[in-house]
């Protein structure tokens, strides 16, 4: 099954996790010509302080659009970071040394509020779907010991670009009507990735064969069995796609107006 038809079937999934509990008692939503005019403070703009603590800046604004009803995006800038541990491979033939990681992120979703006293505030528990592209960039250097042969060593800038689509669950309290704490507890996502690098010299083909095997085993901790291969573009650029879950959770606080 390629990337496309997941990504599909995800949405589909998501879409009919949250339509049933859109479509069904509508007693707490007023229906009237209204719509957004309804709801007490439409527009909340927040900060997800846990992001803070990856080093990552992470800004959202959610807009009403109905009551209990709300659409909004959020933007993600990082600007430092270091290669998790999660993505090393102690027993590969490559080392690898990352420098700081950098890129931004979007993220624009939909939200319904299952249930709440007060249909004109944007509180509760919430169901919802999200879209997320990340763009992420760093410079590598690569150490290769191949077999029955000298040592090999490049340098590469590395671009990771990924589009993902997923569900969310969460809760959000509002204090005194003006106040949010958006408790984002489950977020599971399908992400397709593509990854691109860019060598100082043109790569054996050797080297690229490990390369592939050494994102491999990496994929694999991630539960899909998919086959990653690195593939020559041109003297010195190389990439490959590849897919696996991720997920998405904060805990950020706002303002309503």
């Amino acid at each position: 099954m390629n990337i496309l038809k997941k990504l599909i079937i995800l949405s589909i999934l998501s879409f009919l996790l949250v339509e049933p509990v859109i479509s069904q008692d509508t007693t707490g939503v007023k229906k009237t010509k209204q719509g957004r005019k309804d709801i007490k403070y439409p527009n909340i703009i927040k900060i997800n302080s846990l992001a803070l603590t990856f080093s990552n800046i992470s800004l959202l604004y959610e807009s009403g659009i109905l009551p209990r009803l709300s659409a909004g995006i959020g933007v993600g800038y990082k600007y430092a970071g270091v290669e998790p541990k999660l993505l090393t491979v102690n027993n590969s033939r490559i080392g690898v040394d990352i420098g700081q990681i950098q890129g931004f992120s979007i993220t624009p979703d939909v939200k319904y509020y299952l249930k709440t006293c007060d249909p004109g505030l944007l509180e509760g528990f919430y169901a919802g779907l999200y879209f997320r592209y990340t763009h992420y960039s760093s410079d590598v250097k690569f150490g290769y010991v191949p077999e029955n042969s000298t040592a090999e060593f490049y340098r590469s800038d590395i671009a990771l670009n990924e589009y993902g689509v997923g569900i969310q669950l969460g809760y959000q309290l509002m204090i005194k009507e003006r106040f949010s704490i958006d408790f984002l507890f489950f977020g599971p996502r399908f992400s397709s990735y593509h990854l691109g690098y860019e060598f100082d010299q043109t790569p054996s083909q050797e080297f690229l064969d490990d390369l592939s095997e050494h994102l491999n085993e990496i994929v694999d901790r991630f539960g899909f069995d998919y086959d990653v291969n690195v593939k020559k573009e041109g003297n010195s650029k190389a990439s490959t796609s590849f897919s696996f879950a991720n997920t998405r959770f904060g805990l950020s606080l706002g303002y309503a107006f």
